[in-house]
């Protein structure tokens, strides 16, 4: 599991969600865009969580690079922010 978030204490309540569900999983949460890159690379999750609003680029770019980097791995939005507008892009674009 690779977790694109701004705020460690929301990843951590995403993983502790998934953990209640039944989920085991492993996890790493990353900030930028470099280290987005790097741990799609050497990491090869199974599952990307993203909240759409990252201080340093957005969650539709980093869709865009999963999809070139990781294309079969399944895209997810965990967001407040994104308004439906952007909500249907994302899915026209391949998000889950």
């Amino acid at each position: 599991l690779l977790l694109l978030e701004d705020v460690a204490s929301e990843a951590e309540l995403a993983v502790r969600q998934l953990k209640s569900e039944g989920v085991n999983c492993q996890w790493r949460c990353v900030e930028t865009e470099p280290a987005f890159r790097q741990a799609l690379v050497e990491y090869e999750p199974s599952l990307i969580l993203s909240d759409f609003t990252l201080p340093q680029f957005d969650g539709l770019a980093a869709l865009r690079i999963a999809q070139e980097l990781a294309p079969d791995t399944p895209f997810i939005f965990l967001s407040g922010t994104m308004g439906e507008e952007r909500a249907i892009e994302a899915l026209q674009l391949g998000a889950i």
